[in-house]
């Protein structure tokens, strides 16, 4: 058990190193989740019930001042703990989307303040022109921010999977049975917030078009997917090519230190 804490705290170490790695969605649970399974021995597992998280929280993203729930902790606790009790996919969801809010509000409380502290440090080291010690309480910020989540999470695995065992094991079916059709409509619900956030008038038909090719002609997601490819690359050659030449030169007048 030892073994297996020292590993999940690696991984959630990982999760929270964005900072450090910079921004490579190590953090989704797509990625974390097969990650989890691989080292608690049961990497198909891990893939099913990290993609099912990764649809419940796709639309879970960082935008302006709005912070998601916590990723990692919601992905390493709920999965391993899920892992480790023989659950299945639909546990790993009701534990992992509480355990997400949770962390996110002890991250907010007791992490960001350190993580201040650190950013206050990093102000002086700039004025004294001092990028050794800049670049260290840089990253030093990044992990204090998170510091509940780092030590909170193996200790939770650790002390928590005989507990959640005895617990799963003691849940009604209807309980389970009510566990799995919330499985269902999370995945919808992180569907809808992602909708909502790209979805326009150009690209909705392409949207219901991809749907009721899979809903009637009984096409895969991968069919569908290398048609949309196929489709994109004939309105690029055959349309978006001639509106760029029609459309007229315009004078940059930015400073070039732009680089988007």
């Amino acid at each position: 058990m030892i073994i297996k804490t020292i590993l999940i705290f690696l991984i959630n170490f990982l999760g929270y190193s964005e900072w450090l790695l910079g921004t490579s969605y190590l953090q989704r649970p797509i990625i974390l989740g097969p990650l989890v399974g691989l080292v608690l021995g049961d990497l198909q597992d891990g893939i099913v019930m990290g993609a099912t998280l990764e649809l419940a929280m796709i639309g879970a993203v960082s935008v302006g001042a709005y912070n998601p729930p916590d990723l990692i902790a919601g992905t390493v606790l709920g999965i391993s703990l899920a892992i480790e009790s023989h659950a299945n996919a639909a546990a790993a969801l009701t534990l992992g989307i509480p355990i997400a809010t949770v962390m996110l509000a002890l991250n907010t409380a007791i992490g960001q303040p350190v993580m201040l502290m650190l950013i206050h440090r990093c102000d002086k080291d700039a004025a004294n022109a001092n990028t050794k010690a800049l670049t260290r309480d840089m990253l030093l910020s990044g992990w204090a921010q998170n510091w509940p989540g780092i030590l909170f999470n193996p200790l939770a695995f650790y002390f928590g999977a005989s507990t959640v065992a005895k617990f799963l094991n003691i849940i009604p079916q209807f309980v389970q049975d009510g566990m799995n059709v919330a499985a269902g409509l999370l995945p919808l619900l992180g569907f809808a917030m992602l909708a909502q956030m790209m979805m326009n008038k150009k690209v909705a038909a392409f949207f219901f078009l991809g749907f009721f090719l899979v809903a009637y002609s009984g096409m895969s997601t991968t069919g569908v997917a290398i048609f949309a490819v196929i489709m994109a690359a004939i309105m690029y050659v055959f349309f978006d090519k001639d509106s760029s030449k029609a459309a007229p030169a315009v004078e940059e007048t930015d400073d070039g230190f732009d680089e988007f």
